[in-house]
């Protein structure tokens, strides 16, 4: 893939270090994907042994509804004017459910992600979360996707309700 043809479209107007900030930024937001779908998984396979421990030793009816929430928070850069000391640093927030778990398909948050894809082959191709961060969180700001520098992930349970009888 040559430099000059993968910045064509949306980032034809990107310096080359703009560029590469970009596919910085997306590579660092596939890891966050994998590591969200692994975990994810994990969670879901922990709560249910948990909960089908809690319905074989009570032999009552469970009635639970559980929101598991990924929060990807991303930060300004160091260096970057908008960076405060002392402050959070939050440029962009987004939600992403994780508990049900889904599979790799593609109604999923992880569609086309698999452990075989490798990151040159998926280089030209742009994560579906960067590009949703992009159009619909900063409404295609360049320059606010640029300044992003850090990104940090929290997974809060925020809604359990068990009944039994």
């Amino acid at each position: 893939m040559s430099d000059e043809g993968s910045r064509s479209g949306r980032w034809a107007n990107l310096s080359k270090q703009e560029y590469d900030q970009l596919l910085t930024l997306n590579e660092q937001i596939e890891q966050a994907e994998r590591w969200l779908y692994r975990r994810s998984r994990d969670m879901v396979t922990a709560y249910s042994l948990a909960a089908a421990q809690a319905r074989h030793a009570d032999n009552g009816n469970l009635d639970e509804n559980v929101n598991l929430i990924a929060t990807l928070l991303f930060l300004v850069r160091e260096g970057h004017p908008a960076f405060l000391l002392g402050q959070d640093n939050i440029l962009a927030r987004m939600d992403i459910p994780i508990l049900p778990a889904t599979g790799p398909d593609e109604n999923s948050l992880y569609a086309g992600l698999s452990a075989a894809s490798d990151s040159a082959q998926r280089r030209s191709d742009w994560n579906p979360l960067l590009l949703n961060l992009y159009e619909r969180v900063l409404q295609q700001d360049t320059a606010k996707l640029l300044s992003i520098g850090a990104l940090c992930i929290d997974v809060a349970l925020i809604e359990q309700q068990l009944r039994s009888w």
